[in-house]
């Protein structure tokens, strides 16, 4: 074999050999400059950093917490709130953000009146004393797809809740509503959320 031909050979060898490397350091490289988002619902009592148990159970308002938990920012955030009932999308909201730093979280009021809003045949207003309120007719089997797109949407988080927005027939005492317990669920599974990375 000619020499020339072996040391041809070689070189090209080495050539792919170094732009693997290279690839791979990159891809690593890109992967430790990657914020990590995540995604929590609360009620309005509690505070931001508080851990959620897998069920929110509440007379106020739900809050999604978006919180960035790594050293690095997060920028150009874009959080959806799609609801569906029945497999069927009632109601969206969506939410934008320059920034998130290292450490910080943002808490987004729950769009719940925009399913109020959109479908009001689904509610009705009772009057009790001097208060009125907007109480679903018949208890609501929501699922919540939260979805958190980052860094020019370079990056995806997707999140599921099921929320049960009660009636009055399931839930008759005034007093409580809203009454909308909420869990983290993903195919029907339960998903606790343990805040470790």
């Amino acid at each position: 074999m000619n020499e020339n031909l072996i040391i041809l050979i070689a070189t090209a060898v080495i050539a792919v050999a170094n732009i693997v490397l290279i690839y791979f350091n990159y891809k690593q490289a890109r992967f430790i400059h990657k914020p990590v988002i995540t995604t929590k619902v609360i009620s309005r009592r509690e505070e931001i950093d508080d851990k959620p148990s897998v069920l929110e159970w509440t007379k106020e308002p739900l809050y999604l917490v978006v919180s960035n938990i790594s050293n690095n920012p997060a920028s150009d955030i874009q959080i959806s709130q799609d609801f569906l009932l029945g497999g069927e999308l009632i109601a969206k909201v969506t939410e934008k953000l320059d920034y998130l730093n290292p450490g910080e979280a943002t808490k987004v009021l729950l769009g719940m009146g925009e399913v109020i809003k959109k479908h009001p045949e689904l509610f009705e207003e009772i009057e009790r004393g001097n208060v009125l309120k907007k109480i679903p007719k018949k208890t609501l089997e929501l699922l919540l797809n939260v979805t958190v797109s980052f860094n020019s949407p370079k990056y995806v988080l997707k999140d599921s809740y099921a929320i049960e927005w009660g009636s009055l027939e399931n839930y008759p005492n005034f007093e409580d509503h809203p009454v909308c317990p909420c869990w983290n669920r993903r195919n029907d599974l339960y998903i606790y959320k343990t805040g470790a990375v």
